[in-house]
């Protein structure tokens, strides 16, 4: 049973509950030269080409899974899954 919401767990998936993915979320993107970066300090802001209210990509592995959109939980930043990739 999932602990989180009691519904059972399908057998086939059981078994792969400990495998590692990797997770990521793409915010946005930004093209530097290597002098601007290197002047970065900490407190600069790099400006991204998304806005905060746009979906973000979700990989799982590097391949796509899910669209999702930017949310404040907890005083932490997260991310809301919109809609699975088919």
């Amino acid at each position: 049973m999932d602990k989180k919401d009691n519904t059972p767990i399908n057998p086939k998936i059981e078994s792969l509950k400990d495998v590692n993915v990797k997770f990521s979320v793409n915010v946005g993107k930004t093209q530097k030269i290597l002098a601007e970066i290197l002047a970065l300090k900490e407190g600069d802001v790099v400006e991204l080409d998304k806005n905060i209210e746009e979906y973000v990509n979700i990989d799982l592995n590097n391949r796509p899974f899910a669209i999702g959109e930017m949310v404040i939980a907890n005083e932490k930043y997260g991310v809301r899954i919109v809609d699975l990739v088919k």
